[in-house]
């Protein structure tokens, strides 16, 4: 005898068909439109860990001098890199006057390479002097850094001494302050003080953990604005997977690049212990994801 169905059975299960199909489509329209996003060829999206390289250039297009408005020189050198999904973020700055040694070349200071060999040079360097392999690099300069700011609110921030740009159209008394996109470029930039490029990496570290933290807060459509804002060579993935490793943000931790002053050479450098970086970059590695917040 043959078996009656019912037929809202039968529509249950065509409709449930196609349901899973369309979510079928859908994953594999999301998955392609990351895996073909311009990426550097060593990044994955099954890769457990992350790494971004931010540098900043001493360049700004309004300025009256002729060699600002076209410097390339990477002043500002952060690698933020996370566990993605784990919420811990650790922030490595490097003071730009570290010395590297190039195959060939000799000596010379980090923040050099980018005008050197753009990208890849500088991304190669990096992971030299640090152990810590780089998946992309972000570049941007004074005027992005400003743009970038005026679509965010305010960063708080303590003054830790008085403080004025370099133009002299900014002055900042000690204290706390909602910095303007303006005054957080001098809080940046300012070096005048005894440990000079060392204790502006001390304050640049300040600074970036309350900006991380602003931006583990911001939905993804700003937060895309202000990641292209930053630098607009930044690809789909570049920028999901920056998402990612902020949302959610539990834990941050500043490390700087350890060493100490050059002397009785020509050339003022901050020289590295490598020891000590291997140390860092191992506790970066390979984090405890038990130990305390901020």
């Amino acid at each position: 005898m043959a078996r009656t169905i019912d037929k809202g059975v039968v529509s249950s299960l065509a409709c449930a068909s196609r349901r899973a199909k369309l979510l079928s489509l859908l994953a594999m329209l999301f998955v392609t439109c990351i895996l073909h996003a311009p990426v550097d060829a060593h990044t994955s999206l099954s890769s457990a860990r992350y790494t971004l390289l931010i540098a900043g250039l001493d360049r700004d297009a309004t300025s009256h001098d002729p060699n600002r408005q076209t410097d390339a020189h990477a002043d500002a050198l952060i690698l933020l890199s996370s566990q993605l999904g784990s919420g811990v973020v650790d922030a490595l700055h490097i003071p730009r006057d570290t010395r590297i040694y190039i195959p060939h070349s000799g000596y010379t200071k980090i923040n050099g390479m980018y005008l050197l060999r753009h990208r890849t040079g500088l991304a190669e360097a990096v992971s030299n002097l640090t152990g810590i392999h780089v998946d992309d690099v972000l570049v941007l300069d004074f005027a992005r850094f400003r743009q970038a700011l005026h679509l965010v609110p305010g960063i708080l921030f303590k003054v830790d001494r008085p403080m004025r740009a370099p133009e002299g159209d900014v002055a900042l008394a000690p204290g706390t302050h909602v910095l303007s996109p303006t005054e957080a470029l001098t809080v940046v930039r300012f070096r005048h003080e005894p440990l000079g490029d060392i204790g502006r990496v001390h304050r640049q570290e300040r600074f970036m953990r309350s900006a991380v933290q602003l931006a583990s807060r911001l939905p993804f459509g700003i937060f895309r604005r202000v990641m292209l804002t930053l630098d607009p060579q930044l690809s789909g993935r570049d920028i999901f997977l920056s998402y990612e490793m902020v949302h959610p943000l539990l834990q941050y931790h500043a490390h700087s690049v350890p060493g100490n002053f050059s002397t009785g050479q020509e050339v003022s450098y901050w020289l590295p212990d490598q020891r000590g970086m291997a140390v860092i970059a191992a506790l970066i590695l390979h984090k405890n994801l038990a130990e305390p917040a901020f």
